[in-house]
């Protein structure tokens, strides 16, 4: 088993270098967002992963650049590890949605309406 040597910088040195890297579409960096995860420190090697809100992120590969950057240009830092994960935040409408009485099959159509003589 590898033994872990005393970290040569502190995690809130990381966070800061993060916190230069916002969310275009949210406006707001990833640290305030709560996307840095698991962030690990061992000597001079760091490790953590960026959780998004969405796997099709259009800025996932530049989001993950420039953290890998902004980790490695900090003194003490020679390896930077950077996972790109997503969770899917649930929402009160997407619930809604995938619940059975909100189905598809639910609702006439309009079709069915018009010839069933209901309004629209």
């Amino acid at each position: 088993m590898k033994e872990r040597t005393q970290p040569t910088i502190a995690p809130e040195e990381i966070l800061a270098a993060l916190s230069q890297i916002k969310d275009p579409d949210l406006g707001r960096d990833i640290v305030t967002l709560g996307f840095v995860k698991d962030l690990q420190i061992d000597g001079e090697n760091v490790s953590f992963a960026i959780e998004l809100t969405t796997p099709a992120c259009p800025v996932r590969d530049q989001m993950k650049e420039d953290a890998h950057r902004a980790v490695l240009s900090l003194p003490g830092v020679t390896n930077a590890e950077v996972e790109m994960t997503s969770k899917v935040r649930g929402t009160s409408r997407s619930r809604r949605t995938s619940s059975s009485r909100w189905s598809r099959t639910s609702f006439p159509s309009r079709a069915g309406r018009a010839a069933s003589g209901s309004p629209p």
